[in-house]
């Protein structure tokens, strides 16, 4: 499951939360003031795909490291 950042439109808190792909944010509230419905915030998408792709490699190239 993918994790939305959101702003709350009454104070500007900015927070986390761990959903479904798909789900929306009508039943979310504000960790600080409680308001409901806050902002999903456009965020950049994070990955540690090509760090596990460079070990694999250097797993392949280099055995002897990893005994």
């Amino acid at each position: 499951m993918p994790i939305y950042e959101y702003e709350c439109v009454k104070c500007g808190h900015v927070f986390e939360k761990l959903q479904k792909v798909g789900e929306g944010s009508e039943d979310l509230e504000c960790p600080e003031c409680k308001t409901k419905n806050p902002k999903k915030l456009v965020t950049r998408f994070r990955t540690n795909l090509w760090s596990t792709f460079l070990d694999d490699m250097d797993r392949k190239v280099s055995p002897h490291k990893f005994k």
